[in-house]
């Protein structure tokens, strides 16, 4: 995988590209980086062209005030696949950035060729709640610490403040308010959604609404796994994106 620094409406972006075929966008969640799907890129992109970027106010990339909501992250993708001279899509997103994959098939249907979401933010029901936003930003800091094994270097001690702050500011703003559920019905575009039995951000119990309210949506839980079931069980995940990918 190749890390490329671009600019798009004045604010910074980095992502990394590899392999060749169609298309293929991923998309990490809430105070992670395009470095989470390590596991996936390499092996993926064998079969597509594999695109990851870091999400503005995430990793190295910078976000500007017109990110306020995860609906704001669809409207960048749709900047950056544009940048990218990219006309079709297929869109594999995590939590957050599952969340923001929903936004943009729901608003750009003739983008996204294909959608697997796993995990995904959005939706919000009483007596099943996904953790609070204090717990995810702790969380968030228990992902960089692990990381790195140690103490935080300077680089990673500055992604983490960026991304705390990221999120501060989009739960002040409004923005992590679950929203999506109303456009569901509105996917066109072939799903898979992907949960792990043993998720504690977000319970299994919401996989079953995603799935029936996305047309034709299928769901494949993985037993065992968490929050991440690519990072859990990675060979196993990779055979599942890539035969649904491939149409399989």
């Amino acid at each position: 995988m190749t890390r490329y620094d671009i600019t798009i409406n004045g604010r910074s972006v980095r992502y990394y590209e590899g392999g060749n075929g169609k298309p293929l966008l991923l998309l990490h969640g809430a105070g992670a980086t395009a470095k989470l799907w390590h596991r996936q890129s390499g092996a993926l992109s064998g079969r597509f062209r594999v695109i990851v970027p870091d999400l503005p106010g995430f990793g190295g990339s910078a976000r500007g005030p017109e990110i306020q909501s995860v609906r704001d992250y669809a409207r960048f993708l749709f900047q950056f696949l544009r940048f990218l001279k990219i006309d079709s899509v297929s869109v594999l997103g995590s939590s957050m950035g599952g969340w923001a994959a929903l936004w943009l098939a729901a608003e750009y249907p003739e983008l996204v060729e294909r959608l697997a979401l796993v995990s995904p933010a959005g939706v919000y029901r009483p007596g099943s709640m996904p953790m609070t936003v204090d717990e995810v930003l702790r969380e968030v800091e228990n992902y960089y610490r692990s990381v790195s094994g140690g103490p935080l270097s300077a680089a990673a001690s500055g992604e983490l403040a960026k991304a705390v702050d990221t999120i501060k500011s989009m739960r002040e703003a409004g923005g992590l308010i679950p929203d999506v559920e109303p456009e569901l019905p509105k996917i066109k575009a072939p799903t898979l959604v992907i949960w792990g039995s043993g998720d504690r951000v977000i319970p299994p119990s919401y996989a079953e609404i995603f799935a029936r309210a996305i047309p034709g949506a299928r769901l494949r839980i993985m037993e065992g796994a968490g929050h991440l079931p690519y990072v859990d069980r990675p060979e196993e995940f990779n055979e599942i994106a890539t035969s649904f990918f491939e149409g399989r």
